[in-house]
């Protein structure tokens, strides 16, 4: 991936994602045993969801390191430029 700071409060990812036209025929059998399949599959769902948050956790230790700040921070940081100018 590749990172960049974009302005002041934003982070810009690029990811390469491949994409290709598909095109698929299933029989009734097959389809029934996946959905056996995708009901004991539910247990992933959480390993899946971890690793979003270490995608989240990653691109806000990046956001850190390359100084972008939330919104709230140049707000607070113009207000108290405005009181020290007073």
């Amino acid at each position: 991936m590749e990172y960049i700071k974009k302005d002041e409060t934003t982070l810009e990812a690029t990811k390469s994602v491949e994409t290709k036209e598909e095109v698929n025929e299933y029989k009734l059998d097959f389809l029934k045993k996946q959905e056996v399949n995708i009901l004991k599959q539910k247990n992933d769902f959480v390993e899946t969801r971890d690793l979003e948050l270490l995608e989240i956790r990653e691109l806000i230790a990046k956001c850190e390191e390359l100084g972008v700040k939330s919104e709230i921070e140049v707000k607070l940081a113009e207000e108290t430029a405005k009181e020290i100018i007073k």
